[in-house]
């Protein structure tokens, strides 16, 4: 395991470094923290991703990209944010998920407002369907 090698051999150099040059301390400002996730969408501060932060009708569907899972490009009203969906992704504000994504439309399922605790939820789809007339906008020039 050459990796596993490796990581043995540098923490022994620095147990050996720090025996006879008097200790090490590890200094983590301005360094990444290493046991944070690489693909992690990260939540805003009240705990909600970007795509619970919008009306399922406000997002306008761009783009699809198929390759091992289906993958969406929603647009929201501010013209500059672009967001990714794949399927399983909570949406919207009120406990959306998203079910499907083809070509032309995403299909998300959120609990009805009608709904009644204690009995069986219900569940309304909502399409958001491919928007020609985004996806064939050409980008807008910005300020300097």
């Amino acid at each position: 395991m050459k990796i596993g090698n490796q990581f043995l051999f540098t923490n022994l150099a620095l147990f050996l470094a720090s025996s006879f040059l008097g200790g090490y301390t590890y200094r983590p400002e301005g360094k990444a923290d290493p046991f944070a996730p690489l693909s992690l969408i990260r939540p805003t501060l009240t705990g909600t991703t970007r795509l619970q932060q919008h009306e399922i009708s406000e997002f306008e569907l761009v783009g699809t990209l198929f390759g091992k899972e289906p993958t969406a490009l929603l647009m929201t009203p501010d013209p500059k944010e672009g967001i990714i969906a794949r399927i399983g992704d909570r949406i919207g504000r009120h406990g959306g998920r998203v079910v499907s994504i083809t070509r032309d439309r995403v299909l998300t399922r959120e609990p009805s407002a009608n709904s009644i605790p204690g009995q069986t939820i219900q569940f309304t789809d909502i399409i958001i369907p491919f928007s020609k007339m985004r996806a064939a906008e050409p980008p807008k020039e910005q300020k300097k």
